[in-house]
């Protein structure tokens, strides 16, 4: 298959993973117009020039109405938080909120109707080949979730429990499916975007001093966005 890009910088070689089932994709995209939420889940090739490397592009984005919401975030291999490269302030609401780029990421995504989640957790890498060349995305799905179920109102009057707890998922035989452990924290987040009504803000990504100094393990002086606070969840993961 031959290694190539399209203007937008998306690789066109590789099949990215989508949450959203075909035959449901424009039903639910429709849904979302509708409701006024704007969420770019897909990831981006992107070449840096003086670099002479590509690296990959993602944008923190989604919110919520009552009865619908969609959010993505990213996180590391390891499901820590990442540094946006610059937030996005909007008129709007319910759209994106930050870009993120790195030569690695996990996007981890949330679709939500009322009380019922879909989920995917997606891996994206870029292939480096010779120097100066144009790379291609290498994605793998570390976990899919569909209509797992989280009986609590997160935009209600139980809204003070989003961030602290997770749908749970099971197979088509009844048996628990088990959410990557490493990755509950940035799912937790990602489900808390999805029932932020009106939302205008990020949820994950943080800024980039912040990022520096918890690596450090410094004290970290708060951001403006939503630290998933530890608590007892309703699913135990």
């Amino acid at each position: 298959m031959p290694n190539s890009e399209q203007p937008n910088g998306r690789d066109k070689g590789t099949r990215l993973p989508s949450l959203v089932a075909r035959g449901e994709r424009r039903r639910i995209e429709r849904r979302l117009q509708e409701a006024g939420i704007l969420c770019q889940p897909e990831v981006s090739l992107q070449y840096q020039t003086l670099a002479k490397r590509s690296v990959l592009r993602g944008v923190e984005s989604g919110g919520a109405t009552k009865d619908i919401g969609r959010y993505v975030t990213f996180c590391d291999e390891r499901g820590e938080r990442i540094a946006w490269l610059q937030p996005i302030d909007s008129v709007g609401v319910n759209g994106r909120h930050a870009v993120v780029i790195a030569p690695a990421l996990v996007s981890v995504e949330v679709f939500r109707v009322r009380n019922t989640y879909d989920v995917l957790i997606a891996k994206y890498d870029v292939s480096q080949p010779a120097e100066g060349q144009r790379g291609r995305i290498e994605a793998r799905v570390l976990f899919r979730g569909r209509q797992g179920h989280l009986p609590l109102d997160l935009t209600g009057e139980e809204k003070g429990m989003a961030g602290q707890i997770i749908p749970e998922f099971f197979n088509k035989a009844g048996e628990h499916i088990e959410i990557p452990p490493e990755f509950v924290g940035a799912l937790r987040a990602a489900v808390r975007g999805a029932a932020c009504v009106g939302c205008t803000h990020q949820h994950y990504l943080t800024a980039p001093k912040a990022a520096a100094a918890a690596k450090k393990g410094d004290a970290v002086t708060p951001v403006a966005t939503d630290e998933p606070a530890p608590s007892v969840d309703a699913v135990a993961v």
